[in-house]
């Protein structure tokens, strides 16, 4: 195989990659907010400690936040990934990114607590927001 078929293989391979990872996020956050919505789960009750940081009693404003934001917002990353629109694909995987880790942060200043799923949110930003960037510098490069 030529130097130039590999890249492309590669190239291939590593956009498909970033779809899965948008295609998992999103289908985690719409699966997510639905049990919220359901109050399945973990989701059986809204914690009474969390009244006093946050203006909702109940779980619908951040399932229908999750659902709409996470669950679309990276369903449309990765539908432009499907439709070869490469650009937009990595600068959507790094604004999902931003907003994953930022909204993240948001949470641990406002509740004043740190989970398991908090870690798990950042590393998975920062996975996402490194995927977008070398996308962007590959795509540059051509």
């Amino acid at each position: 195989m030529n130097l130039e078929r590999k890249q492309v293989v590669l190239k291939n391979g590593f956009v498909t990659l970033i779809i899965i990872l948008n295609l998992l996020l999103s289908l985690g956050a719409i699966m997510i907010g639905i049990m919220m919505l359901l109050k399945k789960g973990v989701f059986a009750s809204f914690p009474n400690e969390w009244t006093t940081y946050v203006p909702f009693n109940n779980w619908i404003i951040l399932a229908l936040f999750l659902i709409i934001l996470f669950g679309i917002g990276n369903a449309f990353a990765s539908l432009n990934g499907l439709l070869k629109k490469e650009r937009k694909l990595y600068n959507l995987t790094m604004i999902m990114s931003i907003l994953l880790m930022l909204s993240t942060v948001i949470q641990v200043i406002v509740l004043k607590e740190w989970f398991l799923a908090t870690v798990e949110f950042l590393f998975i930003g920062l996975i996402q927001i490194l995927l977008g960037l070398f996308g962007i510098n590959a795509y540059k490069k051509g």
